[in-house]
């Protein structure tokens, strides 16, 4: 944890950078829990409160690969600093009209999907701009620090947003706001380049094909996308499925409800000891780490009683960052600074793309076959998930001994891409 703290300490511009994006992630959990129950108190409609999260979610994948085009393009200082204004505005605009009553959602969706539009070009800046903010050596305590910062909000976020709401229905909204003017002016603040305007004289379509080649013609980077994308799915799956598996044993609600606590707490203890457990074996944790998600879905399946999935929630979310945090500090030793937007907005999108789905499926897994062979069928997914990370390129890549000759370096890999551009 010194190191850590070292690195928001000493490092002035990272520190700024931080603590944006910590404030923009607590505004946004706040929101999250607010927004469904301000949809709730206009309508009465719970389809219309998942109808607009689903709009603001098709919005941002959508416009993943374009934008993520647009941001190895244009500024990255520019586009956060531009994102975040427009976001405050939002924001600040649903606020007024909570507070002043509106009686329509419309409103809310039109928000909600410019939000999600805004949102697309954002992401990859700012993953791109990190690693101009710090040595290369300190790429896993900042993914580290990032994923803490993501943790406690989501901890502290939505027990906060519940009792703003309960004051008065437009302070969530409010604040929220206030959070992103805040990140601009650190943002603002930031000294050193943030990267980004390569020019391109290519078609923008043409621009999103090549991050899509760069991605999938890499094995290393191929191989850790198809792997995100069933990991995404078999534990999203899994997270939802304790619900209504609870529910069937007769578990007292407050019980259930205390289950996203101790999955938060879980996730971030394990965000704070990552990076000591990557150091000693980035491919030895990766390993391990899957070998535990596949063990403790198994255990769940073999033996569906309340300790056990107590014990199996606690290990999954403590288990997530460090395989989260060893495979994205690998992602930045690999992917050239030029198309590092679009290599994260096409990862991210593949990643995502049957997350979605995955609740339907687990309802539908639990209502044909129960608690036991459903919990069975994610257990043979995430082991499929190790499977992977035994793979030559991961092993390659991740392993301590030298890199085999399918492994290259950064500046290899974007000298040969950018001879295509």
């Amino acid at each position: 944890m010194t190191g850590r703290a070292a690195l928001l300490r000493d490092n002035r511009d990272f520190s700024r950078f931080w603590w944006g994006q910590a404030l923009t992630a607590l505004g946004a959990r706040v929101s999250d829990i607010c927004l469904p129950l301000l949809v709730l108190d206009i309508t009465g409609s719970p389809l219309w409160a998942g109808a607009l999260a689903t709009a603001r979610l098709v919005a941002l994948n959508v416009a993943r690969l374009p934008a993520g085009a647009l941001a190895d393009r244009w500024d990255r200082r520019t586009v956060m600093i531009r994102v975040d204004l427009t976001k405050a505005v939002l924001w600040g605009m649903l606020a007024l009209l909570v507070a002043f009553g509106t009686g329509s959602v419309w409103p809310l969706v039109v928000i909600g999907v410019l939000d999600g539009l805004v949102s697309s070009v954002y992401n990859p800046s700012l993953a791109a701009a990190l690693r101009h903010l710090i040595r290369p050596d300190e790429i896993t305590k900042a993914v580290s620090l990032n994923e803490s910062r993501s943790y406690a909000a989501s901890l502290i976020g939505p027990a906060a947003g519940g009792g703003l709401y309960a004051l008065a229905h437009w302070i969530p909204f409010a604040v929220n706001a206030v959070t992103f003017l805040l990140c601009a002016v650190l943002v603002a603040r930031i000294t050193a380049g943030l990267g980004g305007s390569n020019a391109s004289v290519e078609r923008l379509s043409a621009d999103v094909a090549h991050g899509i080649r760069y991605v999938f013609n890499q094995p290393f980077l191929r191989t850790l996308t198809i792997w995100s994308a069933v990991l995404n799915f078999a534990t999203a799956a899994a997270f939802f499925g304790m619900v209504p598996m609870l529910s069937g044993l007769d578990t007292p609600a407050p019980v259930i409800g205390a289950m996203s606590g101790v999955v938060a707490a879980g996730a971030l203890l394990g965000s704070l000891v990552a990076p000591r457990i990557v150091a000693a074996g980035p491919y030895r944790a990766v390993v391990a780490g899957g070998l535990v998600v596949a063990g403790v879905t198994l255990a769940v399946a073999a033996v569906p009683v309340l300790p056990v999935v107590v014990a199996a929630l606690a290990l999954l979310g403590a288990t997530a960052p460090v395989l989260i945090i060893a495979m994205t500090a690998e992602v930045y030793k690999v992917v050239d600074d030029s198309m590092m937007a679009r290599a994260q907005s096409t990862m991210t999108l593949v990643g995502s793309l049957f997350y979605p789905v995955s609740f339907l499926a687990m309802g539908w897994l639990l209502q044909r076959f129960g608690p036991g062979p459903s919990y069975g069928v994610l257990a043979g997914a995430l082991a499929a998930c190790v499977l992977f990370t035994l793979a030559r390129p991961v092993r390659a890549q991740l392993s301590p001994e030298p890199a085999s000759s399918g492994i290259r370096s950064n500046s290899e890999l974007g000298s040969k891409e950018l001879h295509h551009a």
